[in-house]
C-alpha cells in the first residue's frame, strides 16, 4: 500500500481510537463521580482526583480490549458485510475478554491500593461475581458502540462510493453523447459540401470547406470542455448558418432576434445550440417550404429561453437521421439539469416550433465546480 493510499486508513483507524477514548472517558468520568458521592454518603468524603487515581487505572482493560476491537474491525471491514456472524463473534469475544480481564483487574486492585501481590490470590477468590457480571455489560457497551460506529461508517462510504459511481456514470453518459454529436453534425456537414459539389458548384464547395475548417476548429476546442460561454454558442450557430447559407443560397431566410446581454457569462453546455439550428434547416428548407427561419434567445430572470420556429410540411421526406441532434440535446440537457430544462416542440400545420428552457449558471462558477 503507498503512502496516498495508506493515509485514508490511517486517518479511519484513529477516528475509531477516538470513538474508544471518547466513550471510556465519559464511562470513566461516571464512576469517578459515583465514587465521589458514595464516599461523602458514608461519610469518607474523597476528592475527585483521588476517586480517578483508583478508578481509571481499573478501566485499562476494557480500553485495551476496545483498542484490539478497533483495530480487527478496522483491518477486516468485510466482516461488516455479514452482520450475523460480527454479532456472534461479538458475543464469543465477552467470555475471553473476562477470562483475560479479570485476573488484571484484581491486580491493578491490588497495586492502587498498595497491597502485597501475597494477596492476589485471596483477593481473586473474593472478587464478586457482581464484578464479573458489569465488566462484561461494560465492554458489550463498549463493542456495541464500536459496531454501532462501524456500521454508520461503513454506510457512508457505501453511499459515497455509490455517489461516487454515479457522477463517474453521468460524467461518462455526457461525454458519449457530446461525442455522438460531433461525428453528426460533421457528416451532416459534409454531405452540405458533397451536394455543392454534385452540383459543379466548386467554388463554393471550397469555400465552404474553409468554413467548416472554422467550425471544426471551435468543435474541437469545445469538446475537450464541459462548459463554453453562451456568446461562444451565439457565435457557433452563425457560423453554422453562414456555412449552410452557400448551399441553400436565398432559400435560408435565418432571422435572429437575440436579446442584449452579457451572454459571455453565463454557462452553456458545448454544441448544444447548433443541432437545433441544422434541425430548423431541415425541416425548413429540405420540406420544400418558403419562409423564414426565426430564432429568439432571451434571458427571464435566471433562465435561457430559446425559440426557434420554423416552415414545415409533415409529408415531406427527409434524408435520414433526421431528429437526432434533438433526441441527444434533450438527454444531454435532462442529465445535466434534470427537470430544470425543457426541451419541447411544437408541431402546427405549416410551422415546427422548438422551445428550449435552462437555467442559467455562471460559466466561472460551473467550470471551478468538481465534477462538473
Amino acid at each position: 500500500m503507498s503512502s496516498t493510499e495508506s493515509r485514508p486508513a490511517v486517518q479511519s483507524l484513529r477516528q475509531d481510537l477516538a470513538v474508544v477514548l471518547v466513550f471510556w472517558t465519559l464511562v470513566t468520568l461516571g464512576l469517578v463521580l459515583s465514587s465521589v458521592l458514595d464516599a461523602r454518603r458514608s461519610g469518607n468524603a474523597i476528592s475527585v482526583v483521588r476517586a480517578a487515581s483508583v478508578v481509571a487505572p481499573l478501566m485499562l482493560p476494557q480500553v485495551c480490549f476496545s483498542t484490539v476491537v478497533a483495530w480487527v474491525l478496522h483491518r477486516q471491514p468485510h466482516w461488516l458485510n455479514r452482520p450475523l456472524l460480527l454479532l456472534a463473534g461479538a458475543w464469543a469475544a465477552i467470555p475471553v475478554y473476562l477470562a483475560l480481564a479479570t485476573p488484571a483487574v484484581v491486580a491493578i486492585g491490588l497495586l492502587t491500593r498498595s497491597r502485597p501481590w501475597a494477596d492476589f490470590n485471596q483477593a481473586f477468590g473474593d472478587w464478586a461475581a457482581m464484578n464479573i457480571w458489569v465488566d462484561a455489560m461494560m465492554a458489550s457497551a463498549g463493542m456495541a458502540v464500536q459496531i454501532g460506529w462501524a456500521f454508520w461508517r461503513h454506510a457512508q462510504r457505501q453511499r459515497e462510493a455509490a455517489l461516487y459511481a454515479s457522477a463517474e456514470n453521468l460524467n461518462l453518459r455526457l461525454t458519449l453523447l457530446q461525442g455522438q454529436l460531433e461525428p453528426h453534425f460533421l457528416f451532416n456537414t459534409l454531405n452540405g459540401i458533397a451536394a455543392l459539389v454534385r452540383g459543379a458548384e466548386r467554388e463554393v464547395a471550397l469555400l465552404a470547406l474553409s468554413r467548416l475548417s472554422e467550425l471544426l476548429r471551435y468543435a474541437l476546442r469545445a469538446s475537450q470542455q464541459r462548459w463554453v460561454s453562451v456568446a461562444d454558442e451565439l457565435r457557433f450557430v452563425d457560423d453554422y448558418v453562414a456555412l449552410q447559407r452557400l448551399r441553400f443560397g436565398a432559400s435560408l431566410q435565418w432571422l435572429a432576434d437575440i436579446e442584449p446581454a452579457d451572454w459571455a457569462r453565463w454557462a452553456c453546455p458545448p454544441l448544444l445550440l447548433q443541432p437545433l439550428a441544422e434541425n430548423a434547416i431541415r425541416h425548413g428548407l429540405e420540406s420544400g417550404l418558403q419562409g423564414a427561419l426565426q430564432l429568439h434567445v432571451q434571458r427571464h430572470g435566471g433562465t435561457l429561453q430559446v425559440t426557434l420556429d420554423n416552415p414545415h410540411d409533415p409529408t415531406a421526406a427527409l434524408l435520414p437521421g433526421h431528429g437526432v441532434g434533438l433526441s441527444k440535446t434533450r438527454e444531454r440537457l435532462y442529465v445535466l439539469y434534470g427537470d430544470r430544462a425543457q426541451l419541447q416542440t411544437d408541431v402546427a400545420s405549416d410551422r415546427f416550433r422548438l422551445r428550449l428552457s435552462m437555467p442559467l449558471e455562471d460559466l466561472d462558477v460551473a467550470l471551478e465546480a468538481p465534477g462538473r
